[in-house]
Formats: structure tokens, C-alpha cells, sequence
């Protein structure tokens, strides 16, 4: 056994009594997502032959070009979606309590998000936004409709909520998340009313930490991202914040903010945002690796890698929890991201979110577990 992975055993075992005092708020979208396979042929048989790859998927479109085409897609199931609901989940499996303020719907909550976590108490702000995920061995193609989300703003949310109720959250959360930046148009409004509405009257506390997912940057302008990295950075004045980012996203967000400079391999571009940022950490996990980057140094912490998922729509999400969980509990950064992988590995395995015992479980039995590409 690893000593630094037997470490977290030990760890998350002696953690379990400490978890009722902590209070965890994630928010703020909202999905209900439709998880399907795109089928390469049908024989006669009846049997369906997916797509494997989306590199496959995509030279069937490409050969398309100038013509029309149909395709059948196969639906696997529907299930509650977001960044934020996700996350929730994830952490109230753990048996963290999690407000989870989100998209839910209204104005009453759609039954889809009655499949939460016992452990999540509901806040909706809206309604929610749908999802088709094109499921691949390699990856997944998204197809959003987010007419929904993008009526979101700050004013809406205090309308929903009441300052009062927000200003709780910020002030009494050992952990909030904020996920999901470019799934909502007005993510920026809401970064700056709480940063002059709040924070004001806020006692910095490094303990508080606060946590950030920009998601897929592709569709925004540089100027949005530019504003978003420079309110994250007002917040890490008052917080411990933690920005997380995947491989893609890492490189958009890179290419979007130093389109003049050469793309390098994603641990350069990785210390190349951390450097430039005022935060306390960046976190990017890839398919197959994971890194930290913090005042301290750096943790590295291979991904729990497995060759044909059995549902990767969500897997992100699963790490960001498991990495906020590992920090919640007091482990340190190389601790957090063997959470992270090990949450997100067993779920992509099980396409559902580990207990605590189903972490350890999945933490002792890691050389077993792990693939190569």
C-alpha cells in the first residue's frame, strides 16, 4: 500500500463524527440531462452498434459535409444534471451537509432533483437548463439548451433567495462552491453583486474556503474570461480559493487569456495560470493525472484511468467534490487529490457517487482498480 494513499485511509476513517459541523454550500446551475449513446449501425439482429470514439463520430460528420444525414441516437437514461447538483450529490454521499442552490425549477422543484442526496437541503433560483450528453469510450459531447440559466442574474437570485439567506451561506459555510461560469451568462453579475453586496461586512477567513469551476470557456469572449479571473481574484481576498480546471479547459482558458504564446504541455500551461493568478491553489485533472499548484509547491496524484467508463457525464464533477472533501477534512493538497480521483474513479466505474466507505474501499484496492490508455 502507498503510505500517502494509506494516509487518507487513516484519515477518512478518523474523519467520519467530525462531518455533521461542517456546512457546505455549491450552486448555482442546474440541468436535467439525457445520457445517450450515437449508433453506428443497426444489423438486422436488432443489436445496436455505437460510435466508440468521438474521433469516429466526427469523420462520420465530416464525410457528411454538403449533404443532409440522419442519426439515431440511443437513450441510456435521464438523470439530474449540472455542475452544481452534481456536486451536491457527490459531497452528500460522502455524508457532507450540502445546501445545493441551483436551477431546480419553478415554482416548484422538478421531481428529477428529489434523486439528491438525503444530505442536500434545496434552494432553487429558476428553472433548469437540458442536456443531451453524447456518451463515447474517449469523452462526451454536450448539446445544451440553457434559454433558462442565462435569465439568471443577481437581482433574480436575491428575488429567489433574500439577502439575508445568501448573506448566511457566505458567512457560515466552512466550504461554497460556485460552478459552472459558463453555463450561465450572468455568472459575472452575480461574482460582482456578492463581492459589493457581501463582502463588505465579511471577515476574511482563510479556513472558508471557496471553490470555483469555470467549465468549457470555448463560446465566451476573452473580455468575460479576463473579468471572471479578476473577480476570483477579489474573492481571494476574504477566502481560500481554489480554482479548478480540466485538460480542455485549462488549454481554452489559456489560448483565450495568451493567444500570443505557444501551447506547451498542460503542467507549463498549468503553472503558467497559477503564476499569473492572486489565488491560493489550481487544481487540473486530466484522464490519466491530476495536479495541484499552491504557495507550498505542488501535488501530483495519477487519475484512477479506466478504458471504457460506464458513465463519464458527471465525472468531473465527482472530482471536484472529492477534492473539496479532502480539503474540508483537513488533508492536505496531495491527500485531496487522491479524494478527488478516487470519488471520481469509483464513479465512473459505478456511474453512481462513492459513500465514504466506498472511497476507502476504492483507495485500498487502487492498483487493482487502475487502467492504462
Amino acid at each position: 500500500m502507498n503510505e500517502s494513499r494509506q494516509r487518507v485511509i487513516d484519515h477518512l476513517k478518523a474523519s467520519r463524527d467530525g462531518l455533521s459541523s461542517k456546512e457546505v454550500t455549491i450552486g448555482i446551475d442546474a440541468f436535467v440531462d439525457k445520457i445517450v449513446r450515437v449508433v453506428e449501425n443497426k444489423p438486422s439482429n436488432g443489436d445496436y452498434v455505437f460510435f466508440k470514439d468521438i474521433a469516429q463520430f466526427g469523420k462520420h460528420i465530416v464525410s457528411k459535409s454538403g449533404k443532409s444525414c440522419g442519426i439515431e441516437i440511443n437513450e441510456s437514461f435521464t438523470k439530474l444534471g449540472g455542475n452544481a447538483p452534481i456536486m451536491a450529490h457527490s459531497l452528500g454521499s460522502l455524508s457532507v451537509r450540502v445546501n445545493c442552490v441551483g436551477a431546480l425549477g419553478y415554482p416548484q422543484i422538478d421531481p428529477i432533483f428529489n434523486d439528491l442526496s438525503s444530505n442536500c437541503n434545496l434552494y432553487t433560483i429558476g428553472n433548469p437548463g437540458y442536456t443531451t450528453a453524447l456518451e463515447f469510450e474517449d469523452g462526451k459531447i454536450m448539446l445544451s439548451q440553457r434559454d433558462y440559466l442565462h435569465r439568471i442574474d443577481w437581482n433574480a437570485v436575491k428575488n429567489m433567495l433574500g439577502i439575508d439567506k445568501i448573506r448566511n451561506f457566505f458567512n457560515e459555510s466552512n466550504l461554497l462552491g460556485m460552478v459552472n461560469w459558463n453555463g450561465m451568462i450572468h455568472f459575472n453579475n452575480i461574482f460582482k453583486g456578492i463581492l459589493e453586496e457581501l463582502m463588505p461586512e465579511h471577515n476574511a477567513n482563510k479556513d472558508q474556503i471557496l471553490f470555483f469551476d469555470l467549465a468549457d470557456v470555448s463560446e465566451r469572449t476573452t473580455e468575460d474570461i479576463c473579468e471572471a479571473l479578476a473577480l476570483i481574484n477579489e474573492f481571494a481576498k476574504h477566502y481560500k480559493v481554489i480554482l479548478g480546471l480540466n485538460e480542455n479547459e485549462t488549454i481554452l482558458l489559456y489560448k483565450a487569456l495568451y493567444p500570443e504564446k505557444e501551447i506547451g504541455d498542460w503542467i507549463s500551461i498549468g503553472q503558467f495560470i497559477y503564476d499569473n493568478l492572486d489565488i491560493d491553489a489550481l487544481v487540473v485533472h486530466t484522464l490519466t493525472n491530476s495536479m495541484a499548484w499552491e504557495k507550498k509547491g505542488t501535488s501530483q496524484v495519477e487519475s484512477l484511468f479506466v478504458k471504457k467508463p460506464k458513465l463519464s457525464t458527471g465525472g468531473g464533477d465527482n472530482f471536484n467534490a472529492g477534492l473539496c472533501f479532502g480539503q474540508l477534512i483537513g488533508l492536505d493538497f496531495e491527500g485531496s487529490l487522491y479524494c478527488a480521483n478516487g470519488t471520481s474513479g469509483y464513479y465512473v466505474r459505478n456511474a453512481e457517487s462513492p459513500t465514504i466507505d466506498n472511497l476507502i474501499e476504492t483507495l485500498e484496492q487502487w492498483e487493482e482498480l487502475i487502467q492504462t490508455p
